[in-house]
């Protein structure tokens, strides 16, 4: 009965329209990983940018194999000739609700080499990452992973 209950919910839902804006791939745990960087129909993407007073944060979000998340903070102009002063990753294979893989409690800080960034119009950054990341369920299980974010970010 529950299932049936949560079938009819989908088929009442109006469709939304998703277009991808960008890419996120990886190499993790053994496996090739694909991520879409999506934006609906009215316009918002999984993309934030946010500049508070001297810094300005990039949160990018991305749907695929499982769920990626990167965040940014970057102190003055962000440009890619600067590097992040923060960085945390996220990548959950089997969703955001199932174990995943983090750079937060792992023993070497994550990188991001910016190949571009660029804040004008709708913005877009294209940019190498490398970490350690670690298994939320198991925090001394860590891999080292690297991948490429190449997205539009969305911006007004």
């Amino acid at each position: 009965m529950k299932r049936l209950f949560l079938a009819l919910g989908f088929v009442a839902t109006p469709a939304v329209a998703l277009d991808s804006v960008g890419t996120v791939t990886a190499y993790l745990d053994g496996a090739d990983r694909r991520w879409e960087v999506l934006r609906m129909d009215d316009g918002a993407a999984m993309v934030q940018v946010n500049d508070i007073g001297p810094l300005t944060l990039i949160d990018i979000n991305a749907m695929g194999d499982g769920h990626f998340h990167i965040n940014l903070i970057f102190e003055g102009e962000p440009s890619a000739d600067t590097a992040p002063a923060g960085i945390t990753i996220d990548i959950r294979p089997e969703g955001v609700t199932g174990p995943g893989w983090q750079s937060d409690g792992a023993p070497h800080p994550p990188k991001l080499m910016l190949e571009r960034l660029d804040l004008d119009d709708s913005g877009r950054m294209e940019a190498k990452f490398v970490a350690s990341l670690c298994r939320s369920d198991a925090p001394t299980t860590c891999k080292f992973v690297e991948g490429w974010i190449d997205t539009d970010l969305g911006m007004p």
